[in-house]
């Protein structure tokens, strides 16, 4: 920033000595006073809606700028029309019953260019979607956390349309265990950019980050992963729910290259319904990246016998073509590369799941759009995946350091509106 130099600011009369020197003084602290005014956060607004209903939360939203917080009183409330945020906090009065309460609508979110959006506080009863997310991948990244979800809905539960964001300490509960798609995170990308594991997303703006939440009873994707997505799941308590990440044409059913990259790491697994099959705790269709430090169970029924023989992590894919397809297992540039440089990083996870002999299957995704005879011959230990940290991954900061971040907090550090010089 530009500064004038004091003397610019005086005219060349000669002034009594006493003025003077006081003008003297000036020269002392002015410069430095002016620095410190403009290094002052500029705190945002925090507003309350008068109740926790549709049209009061609406209402609060609409008079809210960005870099503000609205704030949601307790009580049972039908959002249905739906809510809509961008840049702006909107805050609960927690997830608890005891909480805000919302039996029905849509929160949308989208993403801000300067400030974050956040959705906090709040718990999801009803059988609407309850989240979608939106916007450009450099915006400001979005934060979904302290959250109940019902995932026992009609639609999508939850959805992530975009890259660049947080999902931290949220509930996500099928009180009836369901097979169905109910966090699905397909993004507008392709694989044209360059992956950003772990410390490469080097401002923890690029991925989305889904960690030390609780999942229960989505058998099939907590999350799906798909087109463009580069996610990293770490340091959530998974229980009768699993991952499944889906690969690209030709090789499975996603378009532009499915997932894009993924870390799972420092997670647990935990088995306990005999009433239902989860078949695998990590299904991987195409892409690569991490598996580590992962606590499983057997994927097994805990009986041992009304769902046996299931595999922890499967790796699958379609084989129309000659090795390597594109976007298969072990992949990471859109060009196929014989070996890959990347390949799938599966080691240092534990418990009874990973001695299991089935611990690591491969095989055809015949449920994908397509089929592999000789699936072993394209996706292969030592050089599609291998059972070490054999390209140097190194994680991103956990707790991601948007963790920290409170309402109503400033989201940088801006000169005062009204700063000026005093004559």
């Amino acid at each position: 920033m530009f500064v004038l130099p004091m003397k610019s600011l005086h005219s060349n009369v000669r002034e009594p000595h006493g003025r003077r020197h006081c003008e003297a003084l000036l020269r002392t602290w002015a410069v430095p006073a002016l620095f410190v005014a403009i290094a002052a956060p500029v705190h945002a607004a925090t507003i309350t809606a008068s109740s926790c209903s549709q049209a009061n939360v609406a209402s609060a939203l609409a008079g809210a700028s960005p870099g503000d917080t609205v704030r949601v009183p307790a009580g049972t409330c039908s959002w249905s029309g739906g809510i809509s945020l961008s840049g702006v906090q909107l805050v609960g009065a927690g997830s608890s019953t005891a909480g805000t309460v919302i039996t029905a609508g849509l929160v949308t979110m989208n993403k801000h260019a300067s400030a974050y959006t956040r959705l906090s506080g709040v718990r999801f009863t009803g059988a609407d979607s309850h989240v979608a997310v939106y916007g450009s991948p450099s915006a400001r990244p979005y934060i979904v956390d302290n959250n109940y979800f019902n995932a026992n809905v009609s639609g999508l539960a939850i959805q992530l349309r975009v890259n660049g964001g947080l999902v931290h300490h949220n509930q996500l509960v099928a009180a009836s265990p369901t097979s169905a798609d109910m966090f699905n995170i397909p993004t507008s990308e392709d694989w044209s950019q360059a992956p950003t594991f772990g410390a490469d997303d080097t401002t923890g703006e690029r991925n989305i980050y889904f960690e030390d939440n609780t999942i229960s009873g989505l058998l099939e994707t907590a999350p799906d992963g798909d087109q463009g997505s580069r996610l990293v799941i770490r340091n959530n308590t998974y229980t009768d729910s699993s991952i499944v990440f889906h690969g690209g044409a030709p090789q499975d059913s996603s378009a532009g290259g499915g997932t894009r990259q993924f870390e799972v790491y420092n997670n647990t697994f935990v088995r306990v319904s005999n009433a239902v099959a989860i078949n695998k705790w990590i299904w991987v269709r195409g892409s690569t990246g991490v598996i580590a430090n992962n606590n499983m169970a057997r994927a097994d029924s805990p009986d041992g016998s009304s769902y046996p023989n299931k595999s922890e992590i499967r790796l699958t894919l379609a084989c129309p073509n000659a090795y390597p397809m594109q976007y298969q297992v072990g992949q990471s540039s859109p060009t196929p590369q014989n070996p890959p440089t990347r390949p799938l990083l599966i080691f240092g996870n534990t418990g009874a799941g990973a001695t299991d002999g089935n611990f690591i299957t491969v095989g055809s995704s015949d449920t994908a759009g397509g089929s592999c005879s000789t699936p072993s011959d394209y996706i292969k230990s030592g050089r599609d995946f291998v059972l070490s940290n054999a390209w140097g991954w190194k994680p991103y900061t956990y707790p991601h350091p948007l963790q920290s971040l409170t309402a109503g907090t400033s989201t940088g550090l801006l000169p005062p509106s009204d700063l000026r010089v005093i004559p």
